[in-house]
């Protein structure tokens, strides 16, 4: 094993935490700063609309910058961001350090998916990126359930220290494992804007954020909701967020599989549906069983749901690949945007619901927004069938400056 990809994964693992460990601690962190949960929900939104539109420019404004110094760099900013967090007792002194975090991992993330390219063979770099981004995946089954266990022992603050601490040890990794002078690279702003403007393009990211959107309208309050209409709090809480991460795990190596096998689109439409009906069952079950029996199918419910909300980014990454071939960086990039500016809508969104109407609506809520996904991929694919093969060749963009 590359001991350089598993300080990468590390630092991975430190931010996928960091980023969502929010959703886990929601009820106690707006007790704590004294406002309401759907406000606290808010800290979700800010985090990844910073992160949507961050990530690309200060990515392609340290570019050129040595990678070893960004990765370092942008893992302090996270773990000082966090402590700072930590000791905070205002809401909008968090909601700022909410906004450094996420800046400082809309950078580490680009640049260590670029570093695992860089110290890899060609025939590994699939693997070494599935490395890194594992990371992530590991978070929702052990950080954030970590997380949010510890607020029973020592609050909220404790939850931003536990953050910190996987920071700092990621910190070491990174400055003892990454070689000095990794190849540098940049993609500029107009490259990512003529990618950005192909109708198909287009088409692939609203999809992308409208999925997001509707998995977030539920997930961002997913400790209310479970703790409503199923009593799942506490200890119990965090082992359903475990749940939710074996789901998000087996989901994303299941759909790297269906995608190969079955191609990108049919495999996309079949994990927005299901993705879709566990959302619409959650709401449902909210709404037609007492907590003492919504307990037993939403363990299994929150399972779909997780498996097949991570289920599809495989698949899009592919579908975006393909379009883009010669700007695949590019491509992927803005992908990663129009997730987090999805992630942020549907945090908004949920908080609407949540202040009209409750957190009963939620699921129905996000089931429609999957099913407007659905409209939005199959247009896609209408688009993608009237398209001529020499014009989709001649609107690729031209491929980005070599890496020096």
């Amino acid at each position: 094993m590359d001991t350089r990809l598993l300080s990468l994964a590390g630092g991975a693992f430190a931010i996928g935490t960091g980023s969502l460990i929010v959703t886990g601690i929601l009820p106690h962190l707006a007790s704590g700063l004294g406002v309401s949960v759907d406000t606290a929900g808010l800290l979700i939104s800010i985090f990844a609309l910073s992160y949507a539109i961050g990530s690309p420019i200060f990515s392609t404004l340290l570019g050129d910058a040595d990678r070893k110094l960004v990765l370092v760099g942008a893992m302090t900013v996270f773990g000082l961001a966090n402590l700072g967090a930590a000791f905070a007792s205002d809401f909008w002194v968090v909601m700022v350090a909410r906004i450094v975090m996420a800046v400082a991992s809309g950078v580490f993330m680009p640049a260590a998916n670029a570093v695992a390219v860089a110290v890899s063979a060609p025939e590994r770099r699939g693997r070494a990126i599935a490395l890194v981004t594992g990371g992530m995946t590991v978070s929702l089954i052990l950080g954030i359930p970590i997380g949010t266990a510890v607020v029973s022992f020592g609050g909220w603050h404790l939850a931003f220290l536990i953050v910190t601490l996987f920071s700092a040890l990621s910190l070491v990794g990174l400055l003892l494992k990454l070689p000095k002078s990794l190849p540098r690279g940049t993609n500029t702003l107009r490259e990512r804007l003529q990618v950005a403007s192909r109708g198909d393009v287009l088409l692939a990211l609203a999809t992308t954020m409208l999925w997001t959107t509707g998995a977030f309208v539920l997930y961002t309050y997913i400790a209310p909701f479970l703790t409503n209409h199923a009593g799942i709090a506490g200890p119990w809480l965090a082992a359903m967020l475990v749940v939710s991460g074996i789901g998000s795990a087996i989901g994303n190596q299941l759909g790297g599989v269906a995608s190969d096998r079955f191609g990108p689109e049919r495999s996309l439409t079949v994990v927005l549906s299901l993705l879709a009906a566990a959302l619409f069952s959650a709401s449902l079950v909210a709404v037609s069983l007492p907590p003492a029996l919504a307990i037993y199918p939403i363990p299994f419910v929150l399972l779909i749901w997780s498996a097949a909300g991570w289920a599809g980014h495989p698949s899009q990454m592919s579908r975006l690949a393909a379009m883009a071939p010669d700007a695949a960086v590019v491509a992927l990039s803005l992908n990663a945007s129009a997730l987090y500016f999805g992630i942020a809508a549907g945090a908004a969104l949920g908080q609407q619901v949540m202040r009209h109407a409750g957190t009963w609506p939620l699921g129905f809520v996000g089931a429609a927004c999957e099913i407007a996904a659905l409209a939005v991929l199959a247009l896609s694919m209408q688009h993608k069938r009237r398209t001529p093969k020499s014009l989709e060749i001649d609107l690729v963009v031209p491929a980005p400056r070599p890496v020096r």
